[in-house]
């Protein structure tokens, strides 16, 4: 075995003298990097020596190539000359050469992000800035910004991060709040349980006296207004999330401004108006008896505007304020005599948009309203015509109606995860006796499609997974599922929760109240997944294709259609709703009724009480 020396490993060698080897390693590198590192070195100077070898006249680096490279970038800039002294430890053999390389390239680890949080913190407390941080680091000023804005964490989070137990983003989401008193506490009652590794319930938890800038009380008040009023706001990491602070100034400016609107519409003749974040909820509301307005009565220059305005908002080009101006000329209009004994609930939308929903006659104010003659019968207003249809329909068309809108509320619940969320928590921790309640999250799908009916849903709701899986596979399944990612995990749990769902059509007097809300949360809307087509308008009564025609047109359609023969009818029927060329020269209005109209038993109970009661009926008549 042959004995090397040790002696004189150090040498100075200068820069103009030194290779890179073909026995480093690191042949390739970022050049951005190489030149934030010359940067660093130009600050700082060289403060680790280089590894080399003797390879001729040269030194052929073997570890140390990145530093190299950038002192090289530094003497073509000149800001160092060639015969710049670097440090460099000689090896005796070329076996040693390569030992030293591939040593120091398997030791070599990057500092973790607890680390760096922490080295960057002391640098900034000692007055350097995060421009002359990066510098020192070889890092971008942005890095180092992003570093610096959790160097605000609690101890107990930052030493999580740096043992493993967190990652990086679920200690940001910390940052929510600037408490490191109250990040300590939640931290310590959500890490290692339900929840704890959920950026959402992070924040949620640190945000209960917070308000993020996608809350609807922000979007309502504005931030200028908010601002305005002295309060404080707070950018999250790199500015891509901004929170109110002050949250007794945010619900005192959203209450004087809902005192506003309320005090606005009181003005307008009704007999009360609350005014709330929220509206009631459903089960609240349906303590109350509708009223049904009646369609605006609008002078000639002004259906020339909403043509105009609806034609707009058609092609997508209609701004906010022309919106705002069609909703007010599309507006159900009441009676002095209605406003007199009804009232309004008003609440923001989760855009930050007011809502209101009208009309509404209190248990108490019913003799009143029978008196005043607008109400007929101390009875609620159904909310629908279900009922009806169930004995205009036939059951094997209400059945595959049923399909269609269960159909549509699964497609709705695949875009809410959140909602789906809520359900599957809610079905596994409550009991219920109602059927259509999802309390058994099932693998499996109701009856969802209707064969040639014109529904088209995404493939998941269709798709059938005929496996079946016992024993030690069960296990494996399991075991095999967990690695999945979290967002995998979160689509398979919507997906599932989506495809259990059932909005089965039932008489008005036992609709379930819960599949009804879910319904209106989602704003159901069948059209988005079915639109009626021969196969449906076959299965009606000639006299139910007279009252679609009617709906369309707007008034009392034409002798020409009604003496049509049935088969006639559901290939004009069949052309409006499903061929552009079919609907040339119909009015903007007609089109849009294209686009909206399905029976009343697909609507939820709020779209069928804002629906004229059996509309075409009273056209036909």
């Amino acid at each position: 075995m042959t004995k090397t020396t040790n002696s004189k490993l150090l040498s100075n060698v200068p820069v103009s003298k030194l290779t890179l080897s073909t026995l480093n390693p690191r042949q390739n590198v970022d050049a951005s990097e190489i030149e934030m590192l010359a940067q660093s070195i130009k600050a700082c100077g060289l403060i680790q020596n280089l590894v080399g070898f003797v390879e001729g006249d040269s030194i052929g680096i073997v570890a140390g190539g990145r530093r190299l490279r950038a002192l090289q970038v530094l003497q073509e800039s000149k800001d160092i000359l060639p015969n710049y002294s670097v440090a460099v430890r000689i090896a005796a053999s070329e076996q040693q050469a390569l030992q030293w390389a591939n040593a120091e390239n398997t030791a070599r680890k990057d500092l973790n992000p607890a680390e760096e949080i922490k080295a960057y913190r002391t640098m900034e407390e000692a007055g350097h800035t995060p421009d002359s941080i990066a510098i020192a680091f070889a890092q971008t000023v942005r890095h180092v910004k992003g570093r610096l804005r959790l160097a605000g964490l609690a101890e107990c989070i930052l030493d999580a991060l740096e043992a493993g137990k967190i990652t990086l983003d679920l200690a940001a989401a910390y940052t929510v709040s600037s408490d490191q008193e109250k990040q300590a506490e939640v931290f310590g009652r959500l890490n290692g349980n339900w929840g704890g590794d959920q950026i959402h319930t992070i924040e949620r938890n640190l945000m209960d006296e917070v308000g993020a800038s996608n809350d609807k009380r922000v979007k309502f008040v504005g931030r200028e207004a908010y601002e305005a009023a002295g309060g404080t706001i707070r950018e999250d990491l790199f500015g891509e999330a901004v929170y109110f602070l002050d949250s007794h100034l945010l619900e005192q400016l959203v209450a004087e401004k809902l005192e506003k609107a309320r005090q606005k519409i009181l003005a307008e003749g009704w007999k009360w108006v609350t005014a709330n974040n929220e509206l009631p909820d459903f089960s609240e509301r349906r303590q109350f008896t509708r009223l049904c307005g009646e369609e605006p009565q609008l002078s000639d220059e002004q259906e020339q505007r909403k043509v105009a305005l609806v034609e707009a908002e058609y092609e997508d080009r209609a701004t906010p304020e022309e919106i705002e101006e069609l909703e007010k000329l599309s507006e159900l209009q009441f009676l002095p005599a209605q406003k007199s004994v009804a009232g309004v609930f008003v609440g923001i939308g989760h855009g930050g948009e007011l809502v209101f929903d009208k009309g509404s006659v209190a248990p108490e104010d019913h003799q009143e309203a029978f008196a005043a003659g607008v109400l007929e019968e101390p009875k609620e207003i159904s909310g629908g015509t279900n009922e009806a249809e169930s004995n205009e329909f036939s059951q094997a068309l209400m059945d595959d109606l049923s399909a269609i809108r269960t159909g549509a509320m699964q497609a709705a619940l695949l875009d809410d995860p959140e909602l789906a969320n809520d359900i599957a928590i809610f079905s596994m921790i409550t009991k219920s006796y109602e059927g259509d309640l999802p309390c058994k999250i099932q693998s499996g799908t109701w009856r969802n499609e209707v064969e040639d009916h014109g529904q088209i849903l995404p493939e998941v709701l269709t798709f059938a997974d005929e496996r079946r899986i016992y024993g030690e596979a069960v296990a494996e399944e399991f075991a095999a599922f967990r690695l999945k990612s979290e967002q995998e995990k979160a689509t398979l749990l919507t997906q599932s929760v989506a495809r259990s769902f059932a909005a089965r059509i039932t008489p008005v007097t036992r609709q379930t109240a819960f599949v009804e809300l879910v319904a209106e949360t989602v704003n159901l809307d069948a059209r988005k997944t079915w639109t009626p087509n021969n196969t449906f308008f076959k299965r009606l009564k000639s006299a139910q294709l007279d009252e679609i025609k009617c709906f369309i047109d707007g008034k009392p359609s034409g002798p020409e259609f009604a003496k049509m023969k049935k088969g006639d009818k559901v290939s004009c029927l069949h052309g409006l709703f499903n061929n552009e060329a079919d609907r040339n020269g119909l009015s903007s209005e007609a089109r849009e009724r294209i686009a909206n109209w399905v029976p009343e038993c697909l609507k939820t109970q709020k779209q069928a009480q804002h629906t004229p009661k059996r509309q075409g009926q009273k056209l036909a008549a």
